[in-house]
């Protein structure tokens, strides 16, 4: 290391933050703006206040100078798309990018003047690392604490039940057709997890979260390997031959795949940001939200960073600051955007009802955001006014005004008189996007509450 890169790195503070959520939650776009909000925050440097970095302390009190992206740093590992998912969304036809797989990182140095002393101005430097990996990983967290038989009775319990009965009958009536007797070998296991896989992917795409091994509906590098080739079986079949392997085979997926996750990644993370698509729960109905309400519950536990939480247990972490962000702030009218983050907070205090989290983790924090806004706040002309949305849902031709109606204030919400309705906005053509950045709501709160205090 050369004595320039010496001293550079003396005056680099650097950061890891984590991003995650389940399908469809919004992880592609919320880096993807964050990014470009970085990199364009020249443009607002005389509109303090305005722009997808206002509330971003360091830029407001114009500390932070500019950014860059690293592509020379982790070079070898798979890198976010970051160009890909900009050229998206500011191209001449706008459409929301493709979600990532796997883990993927972008890193990003962030330069800003130090005024720690009064009459000396230092150049310094802030490289966060986003590390952006599956939500659906984190549900395979509970199985490190489960036998193969308790493992199988329950998930097969819940794919009995009645939102999941139609989804996994492929799967449960292949298990009628399997033989006591039946050997452990690829042809068999290969069939089971296919089928179990299919079904899967038909709960996630209805909303249902609780949803094992996380990595067959997101197997990254592992796609195709023996050791995915895993799936529950009834008691009938658990101490026969085939029953054996698969528990063997269970144990491999804990020791092979779930721990490295969390001891290699998971762990090593200073700051993690959870995104919820709390909308689409609600959208759903009853027994998504309830699923989830469960899933959350169990996946918590990943964020018990105290003495006593499954990270401890699996060797510690270093994590200081979780956010939870409920996205699509921009897919309910303006009044209803503190309702929106309020149902987030109610929702996790259901689930954490010990505040297990909030005395385990030094900083905490709830809000509602929008990575990049699909909809513009517009008034009715005539009485009696109210707000609505402007925008075009993805299965509309043109752009006009929609009213999404309100929500609920409950938790859980009554559900017979729930009265939202979820449009899935398009994205609006942006074609200052690529030198001002996205516009966005709340995305330089959320990035303060992750570094900002960073910047001294």
């Amino acid at each position: 290391m050369s004595d320039n890169n010496i001293i550079e790195h003396m005056f680099t503070n650097k950061i890891t933050i984590g991003v995650t959520g389940l399908s469809r939650a919004g992880k592609t776009v919320f880096i993807g703006s964050l990014a470009q909000a970085l990199l364009t925050a020249d443009a607002w440097s005389e509109r303090r206040g305005q722009g997808p970095l206002s509330q971003f302390g360091p830029f407001e009190r114009r500390v932070f100078q500019c950014a860059r992206i690293r592509d020379d740093i982790h070079s070898h590992l798979p890198q976010f798309p970051f160009r890909s998912v900009r050229n998206n969304l500011t191209g001449q036809d706008t459409k929301w990018p493709e979600p990532t797989e796997g883990i993927s990182r972008l890193v990003l140095d962030l330069d800003y003047r130090s005024r720690k002393h009064k009459w000396v101005k230092t150049d310094r430097h802030v490289q966060i690392e986003l590390v952006d990996y599956p939500g659906e990983w984190l549900v395979d967290l509970p199985m490190l604490r489960q036998t193969f038989k308790e493992w199988s009775d329950d998930l097969l319990r819940l794919a009995n039940n009645d939102q999941r009965r139609e989804l996994s009958s492929r799967y449960l009536n292949k298990l009628k057709e399997i033989d006591p007797d039946q050997a452990f070998d690829a042809e068999v296991t290969g069939s089971l997890s296919e089928l179990w896989t299919e079904y899967l992917h038909k709960a996630a795409a209805n909303g249902l979260t609780r949803n094992q091994p996380g990595r067959l509906l997101r197997p990254d590098t592992m796609r195709h390997s023996p050791i995915l080739r895993l799936a529950p079986l009834p008691d009938t079949l658990q101490d026969s031959k085939l029953g054996k392997g698969m528990e063997n085979r269970f144990e491999e997926y804990k020791k092979k795949v779930i721990k490295p996750f969390y001891r290699d990644h998971f762990k090593n993370m200073d700051r993690q940001i959870v995104l919820m698509d709390v909308l689409r729960i609600l959208e759903l109905g009853e027994p998504a939200f309830n699923e989830m309400a469960e899933t959350l519950r169990e996946i918590l536990a990943s964020f018990h960073y105290g003495k006593g939480g499954m990270l401890s247990w699996l060797g510690g972490a270093k994590t200081t600051h979780v956010l939870f962000a409920a996205t699509k702030a921009d897919h309910v009218t303006r009044g209803d955007r503190a309702n929106l983050e309020l149902m987030l907070r109610r929702m996790l205090t259901l689930v954490d009802e010990y505040n297990n989290l909030r005395s385990k983790t030094s900083e905490y924090k709830v809000m509602d955001l929008a990575s990049v806004r699909a909809t513009e706040d517009r008034m009715t002309v005539k009485s009696p006014k109210r707000e609505i949305l402007y925008g075009m849902p993805e299965n509309e031709t043109s752009y006009g005004q929609w009213d999404p109606g309100a929500l609920p204030l409950d938790m859980p919400p009554n559900w017979s008189q729930v009265d939202y309705k979820f449009f899935r906005f398009a994205p609006l053509p942006m074609p200052n996007a690529r030198y001002e950045g996205f516009p966005a709501i709340n995305l330089g709160k959320a990035l303060d509450f992750l570094i900002g205090d960073d910047f001294q």
